[in-house]
């Protein structure tokens, strides 16, 4: 358990750094753009492909990425819902931020310090489905929303997603793991050591992004959206139906458990324990 809260309050220390060095006047807030190309267009893709590369992709996995999908509209149509009274661009605000997940940018970074390359393949193959619904659906019914004279087509839908270079890695690695190629081992070693750059990289770069500053007429709706969201986090963790189909989907063989049982320490040691135990050699009689 310390090993655990001693990486998460490491991770927040380097978003102290950023934060702190902003206000030294180090780095600019503007350097929050130039930092934000770097890690989406070289580190993360970078950590992506040396995580995918030894992980074997089978299409029920694809589960979570029609979960991410699911549960992106279900939170948009409830930020919608939320702001139907208000203005257009209030409504449209509900649909833009009552879904969507930073995985990317913020989960990943912590999954593969408390986990590893196993936890990475499940995040992006969730935000998969959290990119299509995000930018596809939830873009195309803000725009319709707040400026309904703006016509959305299919291209330019297309455009705003292939464009994307995280989203462009999550295809082109997913698509090549489930035709079982693999990069070489000099690829390998070049991703590898540019990807251990991502979790600095990232926390950083949220620092020096970071601003306190929130109006007050503004942060009734912020700690409104925030309730929502995690209310319906936990209902859907929660669930039933939705564990087991996750699990399920996720392939939660013995080889999985061990590796996940081995990165973390937890209490719950019965869920990490294998299926069929192992049989005991018996113990010889005494004569």
């Amino acid at each position: 358990m310390w090993t655990i809260l001693a990486k998460a309050l490491s991770l927040c220390v380097i978003v102290g750094i950023g934060f702190g060095m902003k206000r030294l006047r180090w780095v600019k807030a503007e350097d929050f753009s130039m930092l934000s190309k770097i890690v989406l267009r070289v580190t993360l893709p970078c950590a992506l492909a040396t995580s995918f590369n030894q992980f074997e992709i089978v299409p029920s996995l694809l589960g979570l990425t029609l979960l991410a999908f699911l549960a992106n509209i279900a939170q948009q149509v409830v930020g919608y819902v939320q702001h139907r009274r208000g203005t257009p661009v209030q409504k449209a605000f509900g649909i833009l931020h009552g879904g969507s997940y930073n995985i990317g940018a913020f989960a990943l970074p912590y999954l593969s310090a408390f986990i590893g390359p196993v936890a990475i393949v499940y995040a992006s193959l969730f935000d998969v489905g959290n990119s299509l619904a995000t930018a596809g659906v939830g873009r195309t019914a803000a725009h319709a929303v707040a400026r309904p004279e703006v016509k959305q087509t299919l291209s330019s839908i297309a455009k705003l997603l292939f464009t994307s270079p995280v989203f462009d890695t999550y295809l082109a690695l997913v698509t090549m793991r489930l035709l079982h190629i693999q990069l070489p081992s000099v690829i390998i070693g070049f991703t590898s050591l540019v990807g251990a750059a991502n979790p600095f990289l990232a926390m950083f770069m949220i620092g020096v992004g970071l601003e306190v500053a929130l109006p007050r007429r503004r942060l009734s709706t912020a700690v409104r959206g925030l309730i929502t969201r995690y209310l319906f986090s936990i209902t859907l963790a929660s669930a039933r139906p939705v564990a087991a189909s996750v699990r399920s989907s996720c392939g939660c063989t013995a080889a999985v458990k061990a590796v996940c049982c081995r990165r973390t320490t937890t209490t719950t040691n019965r869920s990490c324990a294998p299926t069929v135990a192992p049989s005991a050699s018996p113990r010889p009689r005494p004569r």
